[in-house]
């Protein structure tokens, strides 16, 4: 059920628990909820838990300690340093709160969470070197880096995985990020697996999804206020992805959801795909998408779907359109 991820010797489940929702990000969430939907998901097989300081100012780390604290040895934390924290000391201070947050001595993965400009790649790795020399972290590595960040930081040290946005409708990552990663054995984590519940089998049509969610360039920003990257998306070949997904899906013997998630599982350079639930009876299904492996000819089917809307999104991989590097 466990792989060794990567270059480190961590053993996890391919699926990651994602707690990112678990702090009330997407809305009102009761704590008991939120601690019974962690513990379920280490309960069904998921021993690889996904947090940050930036999500509820720390909350969801204590929410994981709160559900998980007298599991520890048995699962691994990936947790990540917020931009406004990029200084070597803050970085060290950061991740000092973060411990206390957790109610651990370390850090199985720490993630510079985002690129900066004004704080140079060697001050931000000495940090995360520093860290990892005095035990307080076992790897690092980065998350929402483009190829250019990656080559800078791969000028000085190699690391331990880059955290992506990566699903069907939005495969920016694999014009350069992925054959990237890939080439320097760093194992991507695929955020945002389900597009906040778009390939969740929930919507037939992209007019259906809730407007305070239409927000990245796949939608057209002159429709969607919400949609402030600035360009006109790619409603017209995401419709028609979502139709054939939604075919592919009617004549196979599994979920949208499965074959969403079954997918990205398959991608050669994916070490683990994040996945979050609400409560305990979602997460109860996560044990299906441990389970799934999709045929070749699925896997196929689905890229084939989703080709046009991979070439017309392009290749910047942040879904937001911030120009990631």
């Amino acid at each position: 059920m466990y792989k060794k991820f990567g270059n480190t010797d961590l053993e996890t489940s391919k699926i990651v628990f994602g707690c990112m929702g678990s702090s009330g990000f997407f809305g009102h969430q009761e704590e008991k909820d939120s601690i019974e939907a962690m513990q379920t998901a280490f309960d069904v097989g998921i021993n690889f838990f996904d947090t940050a300081e930036g999500y509820g100012n720390g909350y969801s780390e204590q929410l994981l300690a709160r559900a998980l604290a007298s599991r520890r040895k048995e699962i691994i934390i990936s947790s990540k340093v917020s931009v406004e924290n990029m200084k070597k000391d803050a970085i060290i201070e950061a991740c000092n709160r973060s411990l206390k947050n957790l109610q651990t001595d370390y850090i199985d993965l720490y993630l510079l969470h985002w690129p900066v400009d004004d704080v140079t790649i060697e001050e931000r790795i000495e940090a995360l070197i520093e860290l990892k020399e005095a035990g307080k972290i076992r790897y690092f590595g980065v998350s929402n880096f483009g190829v250019k960040n990656l080559e800078e930081v791969l000028k000085i040290t190699n690391i331990s995985t880059n955290q992506v946005g990566y699903h069907l409708l939005h495969r920016a990552v694999e014009f350069e990020v992925l054959p990237k990663c890939i080439e320097n054995n760093i194992p991507i984590m695929c955020y945002s697996s389900l597009m906040q519940g778009l390939l969740a089998g929930k919507y037939k049509s992209l007019d259906d999804f809730p407007e305070n969610r239409a927000r990245t360039t796949l939608f057209d920003n002159r429709k969607h206020s919400q949609a402030r990257h600035g360009g006109h998306g790619a409603e017209k070949e995401g419709q028609e992805a979502l139709d054939k997904i939604w075919e592919i899906t009617n004549n196979s013997d599994y979920t949208m959801e499965e074959l969403a998630v079954g997918w990205l599982k398959a991608q050669q350079g994916v070490g683990g795909v994040l996945v979050g639930t609400r409560n305990k009876e979602q997460s109860k299904s996560l044990k299906n998408l441990l389970d799934v492996q999709l045929d070749q000819s699925l896997l196929n089917e689905l890229t084939l779907a989703t080709d046009k809307v991979k070439a017309t999104i392009g290749n910047n991989i942040d879904m937001w359109d911030h120009r990631s590097k």
